[in-house]
Order: C-alpha cells, then structure tokens, then sequence
C-alpha cells in the first residue's frame, strides 16, 4: 500500500507541480489549500507524513505545526516545511515549531523527495508490527469546519496562554535580584492564575532550606511549615529554616513540583487547594510551566548572590 502524504499548499500552481513531483514518486498525495482544510483531512486520514508550506495567509506554516505537534491526536505525524526562504531565522523557528524537517523549495524538490523518503523509512522501522494509520478505517464522526476551527482556537489560546505565563514569570527577575521580592511577586503571579488555599516554595540555599509561604485563614503557618518539612526531606532539600509544627498536617489533594535545572534541585513550589477541591490536569501544567521557568529565575539569582559574596571577600581591606 502506498504511504499517504497530506500537501498544504495556498499557490495552485505550486500545489500541482509539487503533488505531480510526490506522485511520480510512488506516494499517495491528499491536498489542501489551507490549514483547515488541511486539518481536516488530518484528522480524518491520520496521513504518514504532512509537508506544507510556510508563506500563507491567516495560519502559517509555522502556526500549523505548533498545532500539530500539541495536539495528542496528530502529534505522531512528522511535518515537513517548505519555503522559498533559506535563512537562519525560519530555519531556527521552524525546529522551533516543532517541524521534522525544514526544506528550501528547488527545481525539482530533489531535497524534499529524500527528506520523505528517511522520515517515512525511520517510522517504518519504528512500527514494522503495526498497521499503517490511515489504512484503519475510522469509526468516529469526520470533524466539521466549525470543529475545526473550534480546536485551533482552543490550541491557539492555550499557546498564547503558556507563553503570557512563561513572560511573565521571566520578569520576576527584571526587577530585582532579592529572593524576597522575587518571591512576593511569585505569589501575585501564583495567586491570579491559580485558586489555592496555601501556597509555598523551598528555595536551596545549600546549609538549608529557605521557605516561603502564602496561607490562607484555613491553614497555620505553623502546620505548612510542618508538612513543608517533610515535603522536602522527601524531595532531597536540606532542613528548612522555620519553626517547625510537630503535628502531623496532612493536606489532600497537595501538589508538588520540583525546581530542577541541569539535574540540580534548586527548590520545590507546593500548593494546597482549597478543602474538597483538587487540583485538574489543567492547573498542573501550568504550574511545570511556571517551575520550568522558575528554574532559571532562580539560577540567576544564585549566580548574583555568590558572585556578589565572592566580590565581597576580594575586596582590599581599608583602614
């Protein structure tokens, strides 16, 4: 059976020479003139390979593949981009984007045929016992174009939404250098993307722990500080610097992630929702998103501090 290739393409002419190119080549070539029509078929062929060009209007290339690629139902499908472009701006935002390839347009496409064929050759070799995806007839309903437009612009915002939080837990840093003010505007931040009823995180310093914490009236202080120190006896983090309550505070539903670079633990963000509730799938992601990005926050905040302690030491004693 033919491998089947999904070609989006927005020039008519660029669309039947490429597609007549793919075809003398021994693939089966579905065409689409723009990306939701494209994503349709998509969804409904789930093709071997999606090639499309970058240049078009509303969605461009770039766009569809971020799409693609954060979409659970077609982000096993290789892409392609082509381009008339060469530079190293596109070729750098298409891996950005998550593309398979990325492939200048020429006389031809000698670069495309053979990117096709090692794509679809690594896939074979990976699911030789499996049937074909599009050669398994599909049961469910063919998604409408409100369907899809629906799901690009559901994609689209939470895209838009990642990277407003990933801004702006980077300009935790911008203003000052001082954990404390790093950590008051954490908690802002925390607090307006997130409902919790306490809220706390353990920053590495080495000799101990230092913790931060943002309770509401139906947690202590004291009782956070307890189950932070447990936390992060767990989480392999020096003993923390507060006074700890022996009792034993057990929160359910707690969430806890790490704040790890380079295989260093640099601290541990907790959060505690409010009683009866639980955190969603939703809300976890957000918060890797934010440690992820909190990770490096705090890498600079250390390299100002014990750079500034090492300054210090260096300086000439004065009379």
């Amino acid at each position: 059976m033919k491998q089947q290739l999904l070609l989006i393409e927005d020039s008519p002419t660029q669309l039947i020479t490429i597609k007549k190119r793919l075809e003398n080549s021994g693939y089966e070539v579905l065409s689409a003139g723009t990306v939701a029509e494209a994503l349709v078929l998509a969804y409904d062929e789930h093709p071997d390979l999606i090639i499309s060009d970058i240049v078009m209007s509303q969605i461009n290339g770039y766009q569809l593949c971020r799409l693609v690629k954060s979409d659970p139902e077609l982000s096993s499908i290789p892409v392609i981009l082509l381009t008339k472009l060469d530079g190293s701006v596109d070729r750098f935002w298409g891996m950005k984007s998550g593309a398979d390839r990325f492939i200048p347009k020429e006389p031809g496409f000698p670069s495309l045929l053979t990117a096709c064929q090692e794509i679809l050759e690594d896939a074979s070799r990976d699911d030789n016992m499996q049937v074909s995806p599009h050669s398994v007839r599909h049961s469910k309903k063919k998604p409408s174009a409100e369907d899809i437009n629906s799901r690009l612009n559901q994609l689209l915002e939470r895209l838009l939404f990642e990277a407003t939080i990933t801004d702006e837990v980077r300009k935790l840093i911008d203003q000052s250098l001082d954990i404390d003010s790093i950590v008051e505007r954490l908690f802002d931040l925390m607090s307006s993307v997130l409902n919790y009823d306490a809220c706390a995180i353990a920053v590495n310093e080495i000799k101990e722990t230092n913790v931060f914490l943002d309770c509401g009236g139906n947690i202590t202080e004291e009782a956070m500080a307890g189950y932070l120190d447990r936390v992060c006896h767990q989480a392999g983090l020096p003993p923390n610097n507060l006074e700890l309550n022996r009792s034993e505070y057990a929160p359910k539903n707690a969430m806890s992630q790490p704040i790890d670079i380079q295989g260093s633990r640099l601290g541990l963000l907790v959060l505690i929702p409010h009683a009866e509730e639980t955190f969603q799938p939703g809300d976890m992601k957000v918060t890797r998103i934010i440690c992820d990005q909190l990770s490096i926050v705090l890498r600079l905040y250390f390299n100002y501090k014990y750079q500034s302690a090492s300054d210090q030491k260096q300086k000439p004693a004065t009379l």
